[in-house]
């Protein structure tokens, strides 16, 4: 037997649903926030908002889908008596029902109760709805009768260039 050969056997003897849910979100995990900081169309605050983000969601992801996987384990042994085959299959489904709850219910509330304080934490200054780090000159509206200089005279609709709607690319 080749040592590859060794290997993919000795893998395949235990592969658990857990094991590659962990090694996906372990990638994105290092990937996504990578993507996110290296576009180049965003703001740098908007970059860096968003990488943070996608890492805070990978580190709160992370542990949560481990422990459901773990907890769904556990509970196999309400179906099925130990040392069987069965109890072998309903452990793998249970974990897999485990990681597939954290994954659609857990992870999703864990984030939008914990993310909210900790990004006001690191990045104070920044508004994700706004788009850019607020400063007084910016955000100054014209006196009545005058034109701002950030908006453009082909826009008939009169939507301001710094909102959603306008950089998002839906013009008309």
């Amino acid at each position: 037997m080749s040592l590859v050969h060794k290997l993919c056997e000795k893998l395949g003897e235990n592969n658990k649903p857990i094991y590659t849910v962990m090694a996906v979100a372990c990638g994105k995990g290092t990937v996504r926030p990578i993507l996110s900081i290296t576009d180049k169309k965003e703001a740098p605050d908007a970059r860096k908002y968003a990488a943070l983000r996608e890492l805070m969601t990978e580190f709160i992801g992370v542990p949560t889908t481990f422990a459901c996987g773990l907890i769904g384990e556990n509970l196999a042994r309400f179906a099925a008596g130990k040392g069987s085959q069965a109890y072998k299959n309903a452990k793998a489904f249970m974990s897999f029902l485990g990681i597939c709850v954290a994954a659609g219910f857990f992870v999703p509330k864990f984030c939008n109760l914990g993310m909210p304080p900790i990004m006001k934490k690191l990045m104070p200054d920044y508004d994700p709805d706004g788009g850019s780090i607020t400063s007084p000159e910016v955000n100054k509206k014209p006196a009545f009768g005058q034109m701002s200089q950030n908006q453009n005279y082909y826009n008939i609709y009169r939507v301001k260039a710094g909102s959603p709607f306008y950089r998002s690319g839906m013009r008309v």
